[in-house]
């Protein structure tokens, strides 16, 4: 054996000698408030304030429906949630996913995951919601709305934000709490709004009478909304600087989903029953303006761009402050080329900066193929974090399965526990699927799919060579 690396008796891949200690070096920064902060506010992005509308058009004006369409989505995101959290409460470990991968998957799943988490879904995700946070700002603040204003804007907020989060950790984190306190604050007063001076009863019974008569069709139309609920595996990936985190990550994983879909549906029939269905479908995009100035005065009807751009700011703000320990935590299983530099802490910074380096690069080249694809329409109907988010969609089951078949938190004790325990990663399983497939539908996203699939089996590949050559 290569006196530089070892192999656990498990079969996980060889790693450099000493990382079994590494998480020595983490300082448990942030609190159960942060990760549940990090989950609600990363899932939270400016979609929801601009969902309504399209919701009630695909149940034709139903807002039970509509509900019942939210219920729907979540499922992938609460018990895909809640079999996560068996996987964090057995393991503290650096990126989350990627070190439930190597202790419960094996080395080859493990490449796969890791990879993808690192140098793809994560990094596109991070790109375009930098992007986003351009698009809301020109809106937000009457700046020139061009696609090159957007990208410049949302290059210097990916900057800003990679350097409060490495120099000042602790400062991401409070910008998380804060802009999570914000974007959920108009949730709740919609939601309040709609259930004191309209009533949410009649247009939800009204609504359960007419759904025969509304046919299937509208369940297809759930699979877009399942988008506002993504992102939150990311919170995983600072584990080991979460306070007490075999404890603490398992509770935000499984109470976070929850309340994002309260504050979803409460805004939804709030917004719905206080303007009415009829009303919100005909002002579409419009209708959060419309609700704020009927409550508040004209003045009101610029608020939703500045609520949008801070969602956006705040989810931004949320992937940057996890992407940047993904490449170490890849390190750290020894499942990437130059682990040991990857490795290093900086001993002012208490941070991997190497690997905040790298994770800065990948993002700034992902931002680039967006703008290619963009200005040559290749994906007319989207952009390029759809692909990345559907095919993590198909990724996530590995754990789901491996939940099914050997459940990581151990035996139940009880025959309603162990059918509790299979149930609930089998609809993880089934919803997360479903969510994918529907998300492929377009055929112009194939190619791009095929490239993606084809990066991750490469790099499966090699490091597949890579770990034969040092047991050599």
């Amino acid at each position: 054996m290569n006196r530089e690396t070892q192999r656990t008796d498990a079969g996980a891949p060889a790693r450099p000698v000493g990382t079994e200690h590494i998480h020595d070096a983490h300082v448990e920064r942030y609190s159960l408030a942060t990760a549940l902060s990090l989950i609600v506010g990363i899932s939270i992005g400016s979609g929801i304030f601009f969902k309504s509308d399209n919701i009630l058009i695909a149940t034709g004006g139903n807002v039970a429906l509509g509900v019942a369409m939210f219920l729907l989505a979540a499922t992938t995101i609460v018990f895909g949630g809640l079999t996560l959290a068996r996987f964090a409460s057995q393991t503290a470990g650096a990126g989350g996913p990627i070190a439930y991968a190597e202790q419960f998957l094996g080395p080859h799943r493990l490449t796969f995951i890791g990879w993808n988490f690192t140098f793809v879904y994560l990094p596109i995700v991070t790109g375009i919601i930098c992007w986003v946070v351009g698009v809301y700002a020109c809106m937000a603040f009457g700046l020139p709305g061009g696609f090159w204003m957007q990208m410049a804007i949302g290059l210097a907020f990916l900057l800003a934000c990679f350097v409060w989060n490495v120099c000042w950790p602790r400062l991401g984190g409070w910008f998380a709490n804060a802009t999570t306190l914000f974007k959920v604050l108009p949730l709740i007063v919609v939601g309040i709004v709609g259930i004191l001076f309209a009533d949410p009863t009649s247009y939800l019974t009204e609504g359960i009478q007419q759904a025969p008569a509304a046919g299937a069709g509208w369940i297809i139309a759930a699979a877009p909304v399942a988008f506002a609920f993504d992102g939150w595996t990311a919170a995983a990936g600072i584990a080991p600087e979460i306070k007490n985190s075999k404890r603490n990550l398992p509770i935000a994983l499984v109470t976070g989903p929850a309340i994002i879909l309260t504050l979803y549906i409460a805004y939804f029939v709030g917004i719905s029953c206080f303007l009415g269905p009829q009303e919100v479908m005909a002002a579409g995009d419009a209708s959060l303006s419309l609700l704020f100035v009927e409550l508040f005065g004209p003045q009101a009807a610029t608020w939703p761009n500045l609520i949008a751009f801070i969602a956006v700011a705040g989810t931004a703000n949320g992937l940057v402050l996890s992407i940047l320990r993904m490449p170490y935590a890849l390190a750290a299983v020894g499942e990437v080329p130059f682990e040991k530099q990857l490795l290093k802490m900086n001993p002012t910074l208490r941070f991997p900066l190497n690997s905040a380096l790298v994770a800065l690069g990948s993002v700034l080249l992902w931002m680039a193929v967006h703008a290619f694809v963009t200005v040559n329409g290749l994906l007319p109907n989207g952009d390029i974090s759809e692909i990345a988010v559907g095919l993590n969609l198909f990724i996530m089951p590995l754990f789901y399965v491996q939940a099914m078949l050997h459940d990581p938190a151990g035996p139940a004790a009880t025959r309603t526990g162990r059918i509790k325990r299979a149930v609930v990663p089998a609809l993880a399983t089934v919803s997360s699927l479903a969510v994918g497939i529907s998300s492929f539908a377009d055929p112009t996203r194939w190619p791009f799919v095929g490239v993606l699939v084809a990066l991750l089996a490469a790099a499966t590949f090699l490091m597949r060579k890579r770990r034969a050559g040092l047991q050599a």
